[in-house]
């Protein structure tokens, strides 16, 4: 270090006497280093910049001579700075200014999350002044948790933490509570759907329900009650039971439909967005008096290491298109309406399987009748709640009931 602040010079000497010229050097205290020979007549070396002069003297008197190879050294960063003012000006700005920027915040992280978006929580801090280009010194972490919190309920502790111009915001979640399932009182398990039972689990209760069985919408499979000869027994009834059902569907298509047929006519827009700020650079984001599809291509600017910028190029295609009414054939319908047909019977059962079924397709005057008719084995089982004591409306007072 105390080399580069005093700066180095590597020379070379060239004498026929360079043994004494080292000697003359060692005998006025001139310190030397890094030496090496090139040939009998020809020596380099390293000296320190300010013993230069007193170097060539004593080498002269050794009818020796020196030429100067390289420089080392603060001493000749200045030299160079003294002949370019603007470089000597704004090296010393450039890195007062980096020093600067770092008070304000340029990127911002979020971890921690699983089920908060993290577009949520950025959305959040930008609302309470946690965005690009806001002064860092200025943000308190323990005030912005405590709105988060309130903002996002979702999460039960949030830290903000600030490293020049990074904020890494740190959240935890609260716990998933699972919905919590009923087990008080006395409820009957009833058929919510007629069909044949084709398996049937007891958890609580009791039942003479067996497989094969005829049932009808309403019908007790599992009691919660169970009369003996003595005294009533009371329970929550708790089991599944999946029967197999038929399920029928009747859909409606229109015979024509409207087809797109592009023009070939088109336009593209360009948008720049910085931070919520949009521009427009170029195109046209319309194309007037017609129907246009819209494509949207987005690309954002990310440095090295991950670091997103506030800058969004958005890229908007629009193809127009008319439209041409086409008469559907019967294969198109068909094609269209059967599988949407065990789609809506799939999504109205609560658990069970479609095992066949059939689709039958019929063309009334403007449009066709799809119907489906399903064979499903499907989950039947729900719970209804046993009211075993009833309640006097007229006085509000309750009359309790019991097996004498």
């Amino acid at each position: 270090m105390l080399r580069l602040l005093r700066g180095t010079v590597e020379i070379e000497v060239t004498g026929a006497s360079a043994a004494l010229c080292l000697n003359r050097w060692t005998a006025a205290d001139l310190p030397f280093w890094a030496l090496q020979t090139d040939s009998e007549l020809v020596f380099r070396c390293r000296v320190y910049e300010s013993d230069l002069e007193r170097i060539r003297r004593e080498a002269a008197h050794a009818w020796c001579e020196i030429r100067v190879l390289r420089r080392f050294g603060l001493p000749g960063v200045l030299r160079q700075l003294r002949r370019r003012p603007i470089l000597a000006v704004g090296l010393p700005l450039a890195v007062a200014l980096a020093f600067f920027l770092q008070s304000f915040v340029w990127f911002l992280r979020v971890e921690g999350n699983e089920r908060v978006t993290e577009q949520e929580i950025l959305q959040n801090l930008w609302e309470e002044g946690v965005r690009f280009g806001a002064w860092g010194p200025a943000l308190n972490s323990e005030k912005l948790k405590n709105r988060m919190l309130n903002r996002i309920p979702a999460l039960c502790w949030l830290a903000v933490t600030r490293e020049g111009g990074v904020v890494t915001v740190s959240v935890a979640e609260r716990e998933s509570v699972e919905p919590r399932t009923e087990t008080e009182g006395v409820a009957h398990i009833v058929a919510a759907r007629a069909g044949i039972i084709r398996e049937i689990s007891v958890i609580n209760g009791f039942t003479d329900r067996k497989p094969g069985d005829a049932v009808m919408e309403g019908d007790i499979l599992i009691s919660g009650l169970a009369q003996w000869t003595t005294h009533l027994q009371a329970t929550r009834a708790m089991g599944e039971v999946y029967a197999d059902t038929l399920r029928v569907s009747e859909l409606l298509c229109p015979a024509a439909a409207l087809k797109k047929t592009y023009t070939g006519r088109s336009e593209t827009c360009t948008t720049i967005i910085f931070q919520r700020k949009r521009r427009k650079i170029s195109g046209n984001s319309s194309i007037f008096g017609s129907s246009c599809d819209k494509m949207i291509d987005t690309s954002m600017w990310i440095l090295p290491g991950g670091y997103v910028l506030p800058v969004t190029v958005e890229t908007v295609t629009l193809l127009e298109y008319t439209l041409e009414p086409v008469q559907l054939s019967r294969e198109d319908a068909e094609a269209l309406l059967a599988p949407e047909s065990l789609r809506l019977t799939r999504a109205q059962m609560v658990a069970g399987r479609v095992e066949s079924g059939s689709t039958a397709i019929n063309m009334t005057q403007d449009s066709y009748r799809c119907r489906g008719v399903w064979n499903c084995v499907e989950l039947i089982s729900k719970t209804l709640p046993v009211e075993l004591f009833g309640e006097d409306e007229a006085n509000g007072e309750t009359d309790q009931r019991g097996a004498n």
